[in-house]
Parts: C-alpha cells; sequence; structure tokens
C-alpha cells in the first residue's frame, strides 16, 4: 500500500470489536452513494482500528498529560521551598501581593529612611527586629542626638505569615545586637545583646526559640563587650602605657601630625551563654596621621582619641576598628585582613560576601578574593561589587571593576572572565540564568554565560527613584525602588525573568525584604506582610 500523502486528509474507521464491518441502515440517495465512493477511492486509508484500541490510546495520552502536569507541580513546589529558604527568595510573585497583616510599632521615633534604619535578622524562620539604635548625631529628618528611629520595645520576633509577635525579650539601655543588618539577608541561630548602664552592663544570648541565658558582662577598667558572630561576645581592650597628648588647633590641624606611640588592642572572644574563651589574639598598632583618630567634641572642637576602638559584626566575621589598629576575624579564629601577602603598611578592608568567601582590599586597588579560612582564592586588581545570588547558581560569579572603567568583568573563581559588561552598571541580583542590574534609570538582564542582553526595562518619564532590592520566585524578579530624595514612597516592580516584561507593579511605603518564603513591607510606622 502506498503511503498517503501529508497533505491529504487521512480517514479511520472505527469498528466494534471483532467484527469486518459495520452496517448503515440510514436511506441514502443513490447519488450520495457515488459521490460517497469517489470520495472514499481517492483517500487513502488506514488499517481498521478498534474502539478499544482508541481507548487504549487516549488513556495513554491522558497519563502522559497528567504526569506532566504532576511534573511540573513538584519542580515548582521544589522552586518554591529552594527561594524559600534564600533571603533573595519569594515563593511566589505570579500575582501582585496585596496585604494580609500589619504590625505597627511601639515607638514612633524620628525615622531618617523609613524601612532602610531598622536593623533585622532571620531566627528559625522568623523575622528578628533589635531594638533601634539612638542617633549619636544631629541628622537630616528631624531626628535629634538621642532620638532614634522607629521600633519595637525589646526584641521581638515576627511570624512572617501572620504578623504575629512569636516572642519578646526585654532588653535595657543602650543595647546593642548582632549579628544583625538592615535588610534582613543575615541568618542566626544565636542573637547576642549587651545591654545595661555602664558599670551594669549584661550579656544576653537569645535562641531561634526565645529562650535567652543571661550573665554580668563584667567589663574590666579600659575593656569594652561586644556582640559578635556564632553565639558569642568579643571583648576588646588597649595594653602598654598611654600615648603622648595630641594638640589640635581651630583648624583642625594636630601637633604631631602622625601618631607613632599608639598602643596594641587585645581581643578575645568567648561564648555569649557560658562566658568560655574561644579565642585570644593582639592586634598591633600600626602609627597614623593624627587626623585620622579625632572627633568633634561637645562644642565642635577637635578631639584626638588615640585609644578609640570599637567593633563591628557581620555575619559570618567581625572587624576590629580604631585608631591605628584594624582587624577581622572570623568565628575560627582566622585573621582575615592578614590572608594577602605583601599588603606591608597599609590597612586592607574586608568584605563578607556570602558564601563563605570574603574580599580583602585596599586603596590601591589591589585585593584578593578570600575563603572562611583565610586562603586566598584568587587576587586581583580592582574592586568587587558585592551582588546577592539565589541558591541555584551554577557556580559563583564575582562581580570586578575598578577606576579605569566604567562597566565590569564577570569573574569564575578560577580568576577566567567569563565576560565583560561596558556599561556603568550595579548589580541587583545573580539568578541562574540572567544577571539582573541597574544602569541609570533602566533595569536590564542579562544573559549568566554569556552576558548578552536578554532585555531591558525602563519607563519612559523616569520618576527619580533608585532600585534598591530584588527578591525573585525563579521565574519573575521584583525590584524595589526608593525615592532618591527623602522623605517620600517607593514602588515594587515585578519583570518576568526571561523576558523583563512588566507582570505588575505596586506602590510601597518602605521597603522589602524575604523571610521564609514571603515578603514582608518595613516601613517607617511598622510592618506589613504581603502575600
Amino acid at each position: 500500500m502506498s503511503r498517503p500523502d501529508r497533505e491529504e486528509p487521512v480517514v479511520f474507521d472505527l469498528v466494534e470489536d471483532g467484527v469486518e464491518g459495520v452496517a448503515d441502515d440510514r436511506p441514502e440517495s443513490h447519488e450520495a452513494e457515488e459521490a460517497a465512493g469517489e470520495r472514499a477511492a481517492r483517500l487513502p486509508r488506514l488499517p481498521r482500528l478498534s474502539r478499544r484500541t482508541w481507548l487504549r490510546a487516549g488513556a495513554v495520552v491522558v497519563t502522559v498529560a497528567v504526569t506532566l502536569t504532576a511534573v511540573d507541580l513538584v519542580r515548582d513546589q521544589r522552586r518554591a521551598e529552594l527561594m524559600s529558604g534564600s533571603p533573595v527568595g519569594v515563593a511566589s510573585l505570579a500575582s501582585p501581593p496585596e496585604e494580609t497583616w500589619s504590625l505597627p510599632y511601639d515607638d514612633r521615633g524620628a525615622s531618617v529612611a523609613p524601612g532602610l534604619d531598622q536593623q533585622a535578622v532571620v531566627m528559625g524562620g522568623l523575622l528578628v527586629l533589635p531594638p533601634a539604635t539612638p542617633y549619636d548625631y544631629s541628622v537630616q529628618g528631624g531626628a535629634e542626638p538621642g532620638q532614634g528611629p522607629p521600633g519595637f520595645d525589646g526584641v521581638v520576633a515576627v511570624d512572617p505569615a501572620s504578623g504575629e509577635i512569636a516572642w519578646r525579650v526585654p532588653v535595657g539601655e543602650d543595647t546593642v545586637c548582632a549579628p544583625a543588618g538592615y535588610d534582613a539577608t543575615l541568618t542566626t541561630d544565636v542573637l547576642t545583646c549587651v545591654h545595661g548602664p555602664a558599670g551594669e552592663r549584661e550579656i544576653v544570648a537569645i535562641g531561634a526559640d526565645g529562650t535567652t541565658r543571661t550573665r554580668p558582662a563584667d567589663e574590666a577598667e579600659g575593656e569594652t563587650a561586644y556582640p559578635g558572630p556564632d553565639g558569642s561576645v568579643v571583648r576588646v581592650r588597649r595594653t602598654g602605657p598611654p600615648p603622648a597628648d595630641v594638640v589640635c588647633d581651630g583648624a583642625g590641624t594636630c601637633t604631631p601630625e602622625t601618631l607613632t606611640d599608639g598602643r596594641d588592642v587585645v581581643v578575645v572572644t568567648e561564648d555569649a551563654a557560658t562566658g568560655a574563651e574561644r579565642r585570644r589574639a593582639e592586634v598591633e598598632f600600626v602609627p597614623t596621621e593624627s587626623i585620622a583618630c579625632t572627633s568633634l567634641a561637645p562644642g565642635e572642637h577637635t578631639l584626638v582619641e588615640p585609644d578609640r576602638t570599637f567593633v563591628n559584626t557581620a555575619g559570618s566575621s567581625f572587624s576590629l576598628e580604631g585608631c591605628g589598629v584594624q582587624a577581622t576575624f572570623t568565628p575560627t579564629g582566622t585573621r582575615i585582613d592578614r590572608a594577602v601577602e605583601g599588603l606591608d603598611g597599609e590597612l586592607p578592608w574586608v568584605r563578607e560576601l556570602g558564601q563563605g568567601r570574603f574580599t580583602v582590599e585596599t586603596s590601591t586597588g589591589r585585593g584578593a578574593l578570600v575563603d572562611q579560612d583565610g586562603e586566598v582564592v584568587m587576587e586581583f586588581d580592582g574592586f568587587v561589587n558585592p551582588a546577592p545570588a539565589t541558591p541555584d547558581v551554577p557556580e559563583p560569579l564575582w562581580f570586578l571593576g575598578g577606576s579605569a572603567v566604567e562597566g565590569f568583568d564577570a569573574v569564575r573563581e578560577d580568576g577566567t572572565v567569563a565576560w565583560t559588561e561596558r556599561y556603568l552598571a550595579r548589580v541587583l541580583l545573580d539568578t541562574r540564568d540572567a544577571v539582573v542590574l541597574e544602569r541609570g534609570s533602566a533595569i536590564a538582564g542579562l544573559d549568566r554565560v554569556t552576558g548578552a542582553e536578554l532585555w531591558t526595562w525602563g519607563e519612559d518619564e523616569p520618576r527619580n527613584q533608585s532600585a534598591f532590592r530584588a527578591v525573585t520566585d525563579g521565574e519573575t524578579v521584583a525590584v524595589a525602588f526608593w525615592p532618591r530624595e527623602l522623605p517620600g514612597t517607593g514602588r515594587l516592580v515585578a519583570l518576568d525573568l526571561a523576558t523583563g516584561t512588566e507582570r505588575w507593579r505596586t506602590g510601597l511605603d518602605g521597603t522589602v525584604v524575604a523571610v521564609g518564603g514571603r515578603l514582608v513591607e518595613v516601613s517607617g510606622t511598622g510592618l506589613r506582610g504581603l502575600g
């Protein structure tokens, strides 16, 4: 039998099982029968299939369709679970979010940048907010020294699904808690707080369930205790004879111009709950210009503080800074800033990038990418532009720029350049398939492998707003915009991650954070759940 022509229709005859033909007893005219015979002679025929065969084929098609649907559902569920565990991930951005709950602050305060001056950390899937830190200087927006931004009384943990307060820990005056940041991207099992008046300060170790262990800080003379990462406390103290006095005139000129006899600093890390010592180190004083150790005292005259020392805590490291001293340690005691050789005479700074990586950078542009054990992954000339990454990226990319270029290089960990962005831009989010960045007033998506532009989104009339943060569900990226001049309101714009097509937009009174796969708006008046 000849093969049917693909452009000709194909006729199938349905027959009952076991029957060669089916008689049609409907009356037809002779002419109709002849016409039907002529059409049948022209049309090729396939073998007659039984009704049972067609039912079986239909069942196979339905089974395949159901299987594919189930696979899609499982894939979507796994994607949602993966994104929900990320500080830049949301379970779904398919539709515009609506308010599901609201929680006002206990204290109204005086916010300088609503939503941007409230610290937060994620603990056990809860959004935990330490008390606001008072401003120690006059700032715009009406805040005075001693005032602070709005916030809650004590340390408060909020359920992102319901807005209910899961637990609250009362604390006293001058409270400092760590680790915590301004974008809820840090996660910890233990939050350490140091609080209370001088001479009576206490250390509180707070677990993810709100349980606490409190003990006296017992600060020795000249010693200060700071909250550290990984459930620790960091004690710092200057050692050795005090330096000679430095005198500064009304113009800010100091004599001597360079401090050479500053004191070293002893750094002790201990368990916040038990007080057991974990690590001890000494950071040597490096001669420095006197003007670098000055501050404005009451009355606006210049005051030199050669013993000035403080600690800043990140998610998995802490930095000692002060007059003539600078060092960064991991909780295991590794000194990150000393990982790069040949930096004698310089005070390099360290930035924590996440994924167990740090950058060690200097004012000369020489730097290195370092792991948490202090091992150099690669050296570079320039500066790394930190960018949050989704948990499904196949390999890390580091975006390396410098003063001599407008754009940046996307660099692999082996030091090879994957591609180069030629325009001045800031990376907002690094995802599995695309890198989302801000170019002026536009948002662009670049292919993560080649750097080729996939799409660009912008508006005919710029709104004098800047992209502040981006979150994603793996298919849609939502970019939070914030006004360049305060006060003002922002907005959240959702774009298709593959095409850049705008899917929806909504207004914001503050900014948004992602916690447990849900969006929470943090504003100058309180929190709002967006679902």
